[in-house]
């Protein structure tokens, strides 16, 4: 029997990509002053929940919107307002199925305001979305590496693939929290509705779990405890760590999380103000690289093997960029006056456009850093402000084109306030990171009868080999090139010890290559 390897893969089912019109309104909180004359306006979708029935992706979201405005006021000073407007929308995806796994991707392409006709503080929202759907399934098949014996290959190719490592791992957790109304905010009388968005903000790998961190964000609008019954609303983010089991995970694979809520709910009590309890749904995908070389994609003699359709993602390349973002501020009233600063950091960063270009990918969005310092008030009290900053980049990845996917992560390397007089000096340093895919078509030969087990050779030692990473490298590409796994590569170089840092012409030994 010839040569086969064993894949389960996440092949790809369907895709397709739709835009959508969204429509609804926003309105100036109750504490802001009148618009003048609008600024700036950002806007980010994101996912609430989705649902698959046959041939058909349903997406339910939020689009989140960030106005900065002129007021209608003497001084005409700058002001922020948020909004929320909810849609629901479609994506046609011939074979998708209920139970089906999905990505979907959401890209604000235009947003616009207008002044309501009956109300000055109201505004009517039109927003332009383009929405992306992938349907994934996974395929498991024994595929025919070598050509068999008195047999030809017309045709051959080097495929590479995500290999599922274990099943895919799903876990449900409650994040709680007791937390206060912030100070200019009326504390509380009845809750009217609770939003919350989960994001991950980090995860790793350890034997065999994926170690998950994240955030929840929530909104809630509330009646107050005032004799006027206004109606308010607040935000908090709440914090977790948790972790989901996949066996045969280790550190140097590749790792996917989702998480959705299942469930929020905000309640009052006495003291502190508020408590919230989110379920949330985790699932993590864990896949190891593999690299199949000169795979025979058509044979002379196609007797005793059927042909298969793989469709997988194929990654086209990856690519980073660094962003320096600074500017000069002053503490926003109603706040003190600040005498020293306590700490900076960036709170969350939002990822508000990425598009692709020939060869690179444009990528738009909104660091938000938190500032703590002391006030210059009598008893000197601790207090806090926010600051938006927006940046923009090109990552440069040679063969990316406008309709392939990308991913974009974007890590806080630095953050320095300081203070000069009353102004306010920010400097941040950003890490953007953008992965480039499309989906791929391979033609592949697997057994119409599963190969039989042959008893295990007897193992005949032979040394490690050095190896010299080149540029591109990583300890996942090299085990599947050269036979072996990341963990036998581990073992044998103990120097190593991060599995996601090797450099440019380090030299590593490599294992005698795994059977089977």
């Amino acid at each position: 029997m010839a040569g086969t390897q064993r894949l389960k893969v996440y092949a790809v089912q369907g895709e397709n990509r739709a835009q959508a019109v969204v429509r609804g309104k926003i309105e100036v909180p109750h504490a802001k002053p009148d618009v003048d004359k609008i600024l700036s306006k950002d806007a980010k979708a994101n996912v609430r929940k989705v649902s698959i029935v046959p041939n058909k992706v349903i997406v339910e979201g939020t689009l989140n919107l960030q106005v900065m405005y002129i007021a209608f006021k003497p001084d005409q000073s700058v002001h922020s307002m948020h909004g929320d407007v909810r849609f629901t929308t479609f994506v046609d995806v011939p074979g998708a199925e209920p139970e089906m796994d999905y990505f979907v991707d959401i890209t604000v392409e235009d947003v616009s305001l207008t002044p309501s006709r009956t109300d000055a503080r109201k505004f009517d929202v039109a927003a332009v979305l383009s929405v992306f759907a992938k349907i994934t399934e996974v395929d498991e098949m024994e595929v025919l590496t070598e050509v068999p014996e008195d047999n030809e290959a017309l045709e051959t190719e080097d495929i590479t693939v995500e290999h599922l490592v274990g099943e895919k791992a799903t876990k449900q957790i409650i994040v709680s929290e007791e937390f206060d109304v912030p100070r200019e905010k009326p504390d509380p009388e009845k809750i009217l509705d609770t939003k919350a968005e989960v994001v991950i903000t980090d995860k790793r790998l350890v034997a065999n779990k994926v170690i998950i961190d994240g955030e929840v964000r929530l909104q809630v609008l509330y009646v107050a405890l005032k004799p006027e019954q206004t109606v308010h609303d607040l935000h908090h983010t709440i914090r977790f760590n948790d972790f989901v089991e996949v066996p045969n995970a280790m550190p140097g694979m590749n790792v996917q999380v989702r998480a959705v809520v299942e469930s929020a709910e905000v309640n009052p009590v006495i003291d502190p103000a508020l408590v919230a309890d989110v379920i949330i749904k985790l699932t993590a995908f864990v896949t190891e690289t593999r690299t199949l070389f000169d795979v025979p994609t058509q044979l002379e003699d196609e007797t005793g093997y059927t042909r298969r359709l793989l469709k997988v993602d194929r990654e086209i390349g990856t690519g980073e960029s660094q962003v320096v973002l600074r500017e000069t501020t002053e503490v926003p009233p109603p706040k003190p006056d600040m005498i020293k600063v306590l700490d900076a950091r960036v709170d969350k960063i939002d990822v508000t456009d990425k598009r692709i270009l020939n060869g690179k990918v444009l990528i738009r969005g909104t660091a938000h850093v938190e500032i703590v310092y002391v006030s210059d008030k009598p008893s000197q009290a601790v207090h806090a402000f926010h600051k938006a900053m927006n940046f923009r980049t090109i990552v440069e990845i040679p063969g990316a084109m406008p309709d392939m996917d990308v991913k974009v992560r974007v890590d806080a390397e630095y953050v320095n306030v300081e203070q000069v007089g009353i102004d306010v000096h920010i400097e941040v340093v950003l890490r953007v990171r953008a992965t480039v895919t499309e989906m791929a078509q391979s033609t592949v030969y697997v057994p119409e009868f599963e190969p039989t087990e042959e008893p295990e050779p007897t193992e005949t030692p032979c040394p490690p080999t050095p190896y010299t990473v080149k540029r591109g490298d990583t300890l996942s590409k090299i085990a599947a090139r050269t036979g072996t796994t990341v963990q036998m590569i581990l073992e044998i170089n103990p120097e190593i010890t991060d599995p996601d840092v090797i450099e440019v012409g380090q030299v590593i030994m490599i294992p005698c290559p795994a059977m089977g």
